[in-house]
């Protein structure tokens, strides 16, 4: 029984959907409206612009608008590159801050990456070496 009546729902939903195209498709044959298909399948629209001063200066606005956005973010550009250089800088003096305090015995760099500080005896740490 329940085959049945899903067979007879999709059978309605489908005619629905049937029906629904069928009245679009004349719908748009019919149409007056309508637009000539182009030839060629890849032909852009080609814009319509009106003589009209409005236009004209709401064009040069969005311009002149666009070029005060791009001159905010060239600047904005220059400063980021400019803390990136003084962070760059910093790194390489903690660099070479490190590697002297290696060479002088003071610290050692383990290959996982930690640092052991010299103990007060003479090794490293609890290992006893050095």
């Amino acid at each position: 029984m329940k085959r049945v009546q899903a067979l007879i729902a999709a059978t309605i939903i489908t005619g629905l959907i049937a029906l629904g195209m069928l009245a679009i498709g004349v719908n748009a044959a019919l149409n007056p409206n309508s637009v000539a298909a182009s030839n060629a399948p890849g032909d852009p629209p080609t814009p319509t612009i009106s003589a009209g001063s409005a236009t004209s200066s709401q064009t040069q606005a969005e311009i002149n608008q666009l070029q005060n956005l791009i001159a905010q973010y060239q600047n904005r550009e220059k400063q980021y590159q400019a803390e990136l250089n003084q962070a760059n800088s910093q790194l390489q003096q903690y660099q070479a801050l490190l590697a002297e305090l290696q060479r002088r015995g003071l610290i050692r760099i383990n290959s996982d990456g930690s640092i052991q500080l010299r103990s007060r005896g003479f090794g490293f740490g609890d290992d006893g070496g050095g």
